[in-house]
């Protein structure tokens, strides 16, 4: 137990590293749609460049809230040994470890098919873009594939 609550101490102390990082993208993005920051793409004119500081804004917010509640989570599981107990027998349930390695891989393998699919369709209207996403999707497998062969030698 003391070893789960040592791994909690580190991961509670990169969650709040990251929470703090996840806020100033937010408010940095809020400060550029109102105007107190010049913070702009490149392209696009300014309805997108105002849908693009709305999106950061947005995603940086609603990651941080979800961030905050798994970080509260482990600071009281840190302070109170039932909640402890509680959050290690759910983080090693081998039912749920397996239904998420399972869904991982599927999900992976889908991710895979679709954006080589998509990357094709995409290349008769934008061969740059095209050939970015085939290049993303290869990168992807090479690195599932590089995981894969770390696995194997450490199993």
């Amino acid at each position: 137990m003391e070893q789960f609550k040592e791994k909690l101490k580190v991961e509670t102390g990169i969650t709040a590293i990251l929470c703090v990082i996840l806020l100033l993208f937010s408010i940095l993005g809020f400060a550029a749609e109102a105007g107190l920051v010049e913070l702009t793409p490149v392209t696009g004119d300014s309805h997108w460049q105002s849908m693009w500081r709305g999106m950061i804004s947005g995603a940086s917010f609603g990651v941080l809230v979800l961030m905050i509640i798994g970080l509260i989570r482990g600071l009281r599981a840190l302070k109170d040994d039932k909640k402890l107990k509680k959050l290690y027998i759910q983080s090693n349930d081998e039912r749920q470890i397996q239904i998420w390695t399972s869904a991982r891989a599927t999900s992976m393998q889908v991710s895979l098919l679709l954006g080589l699919v998509t990357g094709l369709i995409v290349g008769y209207f934008n061969m740059t873009i095209g050939i970015t996403i085939v290049a993303v999707e290869t990168a992807h497998s090479l690195i599932a594939f590089g995981f894969k062969l770390y696995y194997s030698q450490k199993y």
